[in-house]
């Protein structure tokens, strides 16, 4: 090229070769020849004798990414399947799997496929048969269209090699054609794909994971406008926050401007994180985790088992230094509303009417307070961008007046506008008169996006006239038989759904009814597992036949927009809003033969036991199973899935006490203070005291009460002693956390009886563990030793129903601590009994006793790491925790941390909690008001009086006496103890009852002994 020239040189493209290497080796010289002589290079294997670091995964995927076209050759040989349950969880070929990058990429595709005539040689021919069915779906799957109808790559069929080399000119000329007019179309700022699996580096964008749309994105300028002039570093906003019913475009409205948008608006974002509750339900911990993971370049594994308040402030510190762009898609999920078992299938209508009973919350609350806090803190998270779409307005981001706090702009989403409404129906291939076309929108869906996709797909499908609105909306077997005047938009919304789902092909809406009854995403694997087209006789004669007729009902379901497709985490999902109206749908005889399909798949999963369960994710299939039983109303078979070591999972390993309330409800139709219906007494008796230790430990000691009684009153009727003494010791600790300590003692001392007299040596055992921990409360240190010796003798082999390590020494770290003689020594054994044994509620505790045994020294820093620990525990748990809480905040105040004591004082006495007034008299002191301090001081000394002397809070009583004279505070003249006001519960009769039938009835056993 001459100096001086205007014209810039040609750009030599790189293409992909892909194939089998040994069947196909002719083929692939013939291809790499071409492709020379149209001015390409070929990228290929045989050129490449120092490949790029990594396996042949990388190196093959690589390869993809750095070419601008994809060529694959598909012989009758399926090819090497490299094993990685990461990268590789279907065991795809590395041909299968370069040909995926491809579209994922958006690379033009030429295929070549190998016709059934071709001569080839028998080692040619795939034998194993797992690989062949691979292989027959694959050569199937590359010759459809995508399912927007695109038609982005090109295929052809030889049977010879002579038949290869004619046709692979002509193609090579178009394709060269093709990406010399790319060349010189202007540039729009491309997403960044990264590997599944891996975090990229910022700025570089990252999706966890990509947003999938029903339809093309139109319209909405308006909306667009708003975003980019809210991203303006000029903005003082925060926060926006897209509101909108299910299927309106919030997360592709959000989706659309963030990808071709945002990096225009301004380029100084220190990076671009977009995270969908959607996949994953109400994690807000694990939105922590990527984001981290993201901002700081270090491996997601750092941040795994960290917790929302573990992650909150180094979170919001880099939040602070840089402007970051954040898009949480689909909040709603962490809120009361829809965090429930059958969140993916919860129409709007049902949102702010929810039946769960978690602490009588909000439905707008976040379901844990850590989620709470941090979303409010995102509000001031400036110079930090945070986008936000949700069916719900959280309630922490709005004021006692329903509006948003400072830093926080509410945007109510509503329909496309008409001509915008109208474009989409069209883009959908449907055709007629646009003024029509507007009103009817307009008047029947409000220009509702995910309805107006619906629609198009009914059209597209209407048989006299296929594609013509005309025609359809007038016929009465189409567009006529939808009377939707008088009905509301959802109304609307779900009739025309229906209506789409009434049209679907029988397999479709079988395949559709069983995806509609699971709360994820699934693979391929699980759709061949459900697949409609399956009988007996004919996967006997034709397995590839029901392949290719899944294959089809797929397809079918995408093209009518009510089955969608993640390309990178390849998976098969439904919109919450098509799975809501779909299961609803449902009759009873339907809910029962797609729901057994769903039973006997998750059944045969093979899953990890589920004692080594960490995270509910490894218990999922068994929740699939329940849930799948419940909707069935199989209450018995549901209860046997779940007794025993799920249960025992969900409370002991994970603590996931909202989750569990969420799930058993339906079997408590008139409250959790009765009988579940539909199963045995037993396990009846079982499940009300299962779901009474979730009431107590989510602070609702009321309900957790009653529920204690009802698990009494049954095992009582069975005569299960065992089963009696645990109930009547769940009720007196719930009356000792609840303040009632005479009472407490009065019920155990009654739980000791009967289990004495019935020889029943677990119950004698428990009873006695907590009498020891009772007794060092109150004070009574020589009694508690004396107790603790005999139950030192019967040794701890109990199963972990009654005793878990870490129990002895969490009595014994109560006992000194009661008795201010606890050391640190005595701290790190139980903690390390307490990891070694799993016993999660146990290390809570260690951690609390610690962090304030050393508030007591004053050694602030690790007090704080202690307190945190706690919150972490108890928070991922659902627990509010207002003590610790008030520890924690006292702490931070001594360590200069806290931004605003007075605020966090009053918003921590605000919450009923007897036994967080000292820590808040201690926080006032230190503020300086001191008729606050005064005030908590005397609240926490009647806390700790309890029911009077000798039956208080020992140590508690002490710490408070010494702060009022400290404060110059008079000690309250308080009554001691009286019996005269003691009512006996009405159950108490009944035990006593039993009590003395047992002893006559061994009273004359022994007599007639001695008599013989």
């Amino acid at each position: 090229m001459s100096k001086g020239s205007s014209h810039s040189p040609k750009m030599v493209h790189q293409v992909m070769v892909s194939s089998t290497f040994t069947d196909l080796q002719q083929h692939r010289a013939a291809l790499i020849d071409a492709l020379h002589k149209h001015e390409l290079h070929a990228n290929v294997m045989e050129n490449d004798s120092a490949k790029p670091s990594g396996d042949v995964i990388d190196s093959s995927l690589q390869m993809v990414r750095d070419s601008a076209a994809y060529i694959g050759v598909i012989s009758l040989k399926y090819g090497q399947t490299p094993a990685d349950d990461q990268r590789n969880p279907n065991r795809l070929s590395i041909t299968e799997l370069e040909f995926d990058e491809a579209q994922q990429l958006g690379r033009p595709i030429l295929l070549f496929v190998m016709g059934d005539d071709h001569m080839v040689k028998k080692a040619d021919i795939e034998k194993d048969p797992a690989k062949e069915a691979k292989l027959d779906a694959f050569r199937e799957r590359a010759k459809l269209k995508e399912p927007d109808g695109k038609v982005n790559r090109v295929y052809a069929v030889f049977n010879s090699l002579e038949e290869f080399k004619e046709r692979i000119s002509p193609s090579l000329h178009e394709l060269s054609k093709l990406l010399a007019a790319k060349d010189e179309a202007p540039t729009e700022t491309p997403v960044q794909k990264v590997e599944l699996g891996t975090i990229p580096q910022a700025p570089a964008f990252f999706a966890e994971p990509d947003y999938i749309g029903s339809h093309e994105f139109v319209g909405r300028k308006a909306e667009l406008d708003i975003l980019s002039d809210w991203a303006a570093p000029a903005d003082p906003t925060n926060l926006l926050l897209f509101e909108a019913i299910g299927g309106n475009g919030k997360s592709m409205l959000t989706w659309e401007w963030t990808t071709k948008h945002a990096t225009k608006v301004r380029d100084d974002w220190a990076g671009i994180f977009w995270y969908s509750f959607y996949e994953r339900g109400a994690i807000m911990a694990d939105f922590c985790r990527r984001a981290l993971a993201y901002m700081t370049g270090q491996p997601l594994e750092n941040f795994k088992k960290l917790k929302t308040v573990q992650m909150k402030e180094q979170l919001l510190a880099l939040l602070h230094k840089q402007p970051w762009l954040f898009i949480l898609d689909g909040l709603e999920r962490v809120l009361v509303a829809y965090h429930r078992i059958d969140a993916a299938q919860l129409r709007d209508e049902e949102a702010n009417n929810p039946t769960d009973k978690i602490a009588k919350r909000d439905p707008r609350d976040a379901i844990r307070d850590a989620d709470n806090d941090l979303l409010r803190a995102l509000a001031a998270a400036s110079p930090s961008k945070i986008l936000v779409s949700s069916r719900l307005v959280p309630r922490v981001l709005l004021n006692p007046s329903g509006q948003a706090i400072p830093g926080v702009r509410h945007f109510p989403l509503t329909g496309l506008r008409p001509a915008d409404a109208e474009l989409l129906l069209r883009s959908c291939n449907v055709d007629g008169d646009g003024d029509a076309i507007q009103k009817y929108l307009s008047a029947n869906c409000d220009n509702h996006p995910l309805v107006i996709g619906i629609l198009g797909g009914l059209i597209q499908n209407y048989l006299p006239a296929r594609g013509s609105f005309d025609h359809w909306v007038n016929d009465p077997s189409g567009g006529a038989k939808l009377n939707l005047a008088d009905l509301d938009l959802v109304q609307r919304r779900n009739d025309i759904l229906k209506a789409a789902m009434d049209d679907l092909p029988a397999a479709g809406q079988q395949l559709l009814s069983t995806l509609s009854l699971l709360s994820e995403s699934v693979d391929y694997e699980t759709l061949c597992a459900l697949n409609p087209h399956f009988n007996a006789k004919v996967a006997e004669q034709d397995e590839k036949k029901l392949q290719i007729l899944l294959n089809q009902t797929v397809q079918d379901l995408e093209k009518r927009g009510v089955l969608q497709y993640d390309r990178q985490a390849r998976k098969y999902d439904l919109h919450p809003v098509v799975r809501g109206v779909a299961v609803g749908l449902l009759e009873k005889e339907e809910q029962d033969f797609y729901g057994q399909r769903v039973v006997d798949y998750f059944s045969s999963v093979k899953r990890s036991p589920y004692v080594e369960a960490e995270t509910l994710e490894d218990i999922q299939s068994g929740l699939n199973v329940v849930y799948a039983l419940l909707r069935m109303e199989r209450y018995q078979e549901a209860a046997d899935v779940y007794v025993g070591e799920l249960a025992l999972a969900m409370h002991g390993n994970l603590e996931a006490y909202p989750e569990s309330l969420i799930l058993l409800r339906q079997l408590f139709p008139k409250g959790w203070n009765t009988l579940p219906v539909g199963i045995t007494p037993f396990e009846g008796a079982y499940l009300v005291n299962h779901v009474a230790v979730a009431l107590q430990d989510l602070g609702d000691g009321e309900e957790a009460l009653a529920a204690y009684q009802t698990a009494l009153e049954q095992v009582l009727k069975l005569e299960d002693w065992e089963s009696s003494t645990i109930a009547l010791n769940n009720i007196s600790n719930t009356l000792e956390d609840n303040n009632y300590i005479f009472t407490s003692f009065r019920i155990r001392r009654l739980s000791l009886s009967l289990a004495e007299i019935t020889n029943t040596k677990p119950g004698i055992f428990k009873t006695k563990l907590i009498l020891y921990r009772a007794n060092g409360l109150v004070g009574r240190f020589t009694d508690a030793l004396a107790i603790r010796n005999d139950v030192l003798k019967m040794g701890t082999d109990w199963g972990n129903h009654i005793y878990q390590l870490g129990d002895i020494e969490y009595y014994d770290t109560a006992f000194h601590y009661n008795k201010m003689s606890l050391t640190e020594e005595r701290l790190l054994n139980t903690e390390k009994a307490a990891k070694l044994g799993k016993n999660r509620s146990v290390l809570r505790y260690v951690h609390y006793i610690r962090g304030a045994w050393l508030i007591n020294r004053y050694e602030w820093y690790l007090a704080e790491k202690n307190l945190l620990e706690v919150l972490r525990l108890t928070r991922g748990s659902g627990i509010k925790d207002v003590t610790s809480e008030a520890a924690l905040a006292l702490v931070k105040f001594h360590l200069g941390k806290l931004s605003d004591p007075i605020q966090e004082a009053e918003y921590l006495g605000a919450f009923r909690n007897e036994s967080a007034h000292y820590y808040l008299a201690l926080l006032w002191q230190a503020i300086g008001d001191l008729a606050q301090a005064k005030h908590h001081a005397l609240a926490a000394y009647r806390y700790a009086w309890a029911d009077g002397e000798p039956y208080v809070r020992r140590y508690e009583l002490n710490q408070a006496t010494a702060l009022l004279n400290e404060l110059q505070v008079p000690i309250p003249d308080l009554p001691p103890y009286d019996p005269a006001k003691e009512e006996p519960f009405p159950w108490e009769a009944e035990v006593e009852a039993v009590i003395e039938k047992l002893k006559a009835e061994k009273a004359a056993e022994e007599t007639g002994k001695k008599e013989e």
